[in-house]
């Protein structure tokens, strides 16, 4: 992988990981915040999706607010 390539994961995964921090507090302050983004990056199926290495940028949305779901569960789980 070259540098160029690692930088660019990095950036990514510091968008991403700032984007479901952000959610996460706008979900709390507001609850239908997330059923709202969830309405908009819903289960869809979609061409391609049975292929072995194709994910569709609607199914990455998903994922994405699926960890920001789990994140707010982990808060909330009394441990």
């Amino acid at each position: 992988m070259t540098i160029e390539n690692t930088d660019l994961e990095r950036r990514v995964l510091a968008h991403e990981r700032i984007l479901q921090a952000l959610i996460r507090h706008m979900a709390e302050a507001e609850p239908d915040f997330l059923t709202r983004l969830k309405r908009t990056f819903g289960r869809s199926q979609t061409l391609g999706q049975d292929e072995q290495d194709h994910v569709s940028t609607k199914q990455y949305g998903e994922q994405f607010i699926e960890a920001v779901e789990q994140a707010i569960r982990s808060n909330h789980d009394p441990s």
